[in-house]
């Protein structure tokens, strides 16, 4: 009854839709897609994904290519220039070494740098591992609100095209009204101010029909907005079904992706505190290199040698730095958890009161068609009882008044039911999930 009375009002106004029509599997892919939220989001996801690749990359050897130039007349540059170009002249006199001659050298290095125990290297990665994971969800938790917000934009063009059917009907009913009225004013049987009455009552449908035509434009155009263009109209392709969309409501354990970054989240977060501790132990690296020297060309080889160095290093005292980072991160991995707590009673919260108002929206709805079906009949009687010469129309322009609210409060219940339903799995984290079911069942 509910789903009929609705399709039939947008049918009525199916002739006067503007711009491109699409439904909602293809508003859902285009917000998705292409709306900048959504791929602000996904860009963020694909740098956390690089920044794992980044921290890898200091697990492995770094491979620098340098050439520099030296010259000097110090004494032990200038010896030392002598023995790396293995040009060295002893002489029996000190004077030599004393005051030594201007020397020049190019020296080509190829250095290789190994680290072999750095703790900062491995909790690094790990971090940045959870660190894309937590963006991801994040980015699926945005790609999901995107995907809500449209579907808000889509049933808000439903709405108003479902009004402009009932309006439409409002201002037949009320012009049949004033030519009755006035016809009994011709006839000598009514009053000028009956057709005064019914004259308001026609032109307030009139104006009702001038804010409902913007409003519908005003939908269409937040659609547009939701899908992620820039400007313009989009019209629906056909209207939603509760029960083709919402089948089943969310019953199981919450899978909303925000939570699952702020979980990610605290892991990352003990990771650092991890890491702070570490900051305590030694770390210990490889260094390699070949070098090439010549007196007067760059990158010549008059001279070649090569070096291994194996270090360790342990900082014993930094001045209590580590020991505050350690509080520092300590008190951020408790932070962490402490807003994990906070958004997960709100998210249990937030699921509860969107199943009690779809209910209270399903119940709204069963009035509403209950008045509706008892302002129709209630019109239908004293319509003729009217024609008949037996009622006045004080009684006539009630009786249409109530059967506008009873029309508009009908259509704005099923849309609200709808909105209701579709919340409640928004709210549970599956409302992609059960959307593409929906569309796979009911193509």
């Amino acid at each position: 009854m509910i789903r009929g009375l609705i399709l039939c009002l947008l049918l009525l106004v199916a002739g006067i839709a503007h711009g491109e029509s699409v439904g909602i599997r293809q508003a859902l892919e285009e917000a998705t897609a292409n709306r900048p939220l959504a791929r602000a989001a996904a860009e963020d996801a694909r740098g956390a994904e690089a920044a794992i690749g980044e921290s890898r990359s200091r697990m492995l050897p770094r491979l620098t290519l340098s050439e520099s130039f030296y010259t000097t007349d110090e004494p032990g540059g200038s010896l030392f220039i002598s023995l790396n170009q293995e040009d060295l002249k002893l002489s029996s006199s000190a004077d030599a070494y004393n005051f030594a001659p201007t020397r020049r050298d190019f020296e080509t290095r190829l250095t290789l740098e190994q680290p072999l125990y750095d703790p900062d290297i491995s909790y690094g990665l790990k971090r940045a591992k959870k660190g894309a994971e937590a963006a991801a969800a994040g980015a699926r938790r945005t790609r999901e609100g995107v995907a809500f917000a449209v579907f808000q934009a889509y049933l808000e063009v439903q709405q108003a095209r479902a009004a402009l059917g009932w309006i439409q009907s409002s201002q037949k009913e009320a012009a049949e009204i004033l030519r009755l009225a006035d016809e009994r004013h011709q006839a000598g049987v009514g009053l000028k101010a009956d057709v005064l009455r019914a004259r308001v009552l026609e032109t307030r449908a009139r104006q009702q029909r001038i804010a409902i035509d913007h409003d519908l434009v005003l939908a269409r155009r937040s659609l547009s907005l939701a899908m992620g263009r820039d400007g313009g109209e989009v019209d629906i392709a056909g209207p939603l079904s509760e029960t083709t969309l919402f089948e089943t409501t969310a019953e199981g354990p919450m899978s909303r992706s925000d939570l699952e970054a702020l979980s990610l989240q605290v892991d990352e977060a003990e990771l650092g505190y991890r890491q702070s501790r570490a900051a305590y132990l030694p770390r210990l690296g490889l260094n390699a290199s070949y070098a090439l020297h010549d007196g007067s060309l760059p990158f010549g080889a008059e001279a070649d040698s090569w070096a291994v160095r194996a270090g360790l290093s342990w900082e014993l005292f930094d001045g209590f730095r580590r020991s505050s980072q350690g509080i520092r991160t300590a008190a951020a991995s408790r932070a962490a958890a402490a807003r994990l707590d906070e958004a997960a009673r709100q998210a249990r919260f937030e699921l509860e009161q969107a199943r009690l108002r779809a209910e209270e929206a399903r119940l709204q709805v069963e009035v509403a068609t209950s008045a509706l079906a008892a302002a129709e009949e209630g019109q239908r009687l004293l319509l003729q009882r009217y024609q008949a010469g037996l009622a006045d129309l004080s009684a006539m322009l009630s009786t249409q008044e109530a059967l506008d609210r009873s029309r508009f409060d009908l259509i704005n219940a099923s849309t609200r039911h709808i909105l209701a339903l579709g919340n409640i799995d928004f709210q549970n984290g599956t409302f992609l999930r059960v959307l593409a079911s929906a569309q796979e069942n009911h193509p």
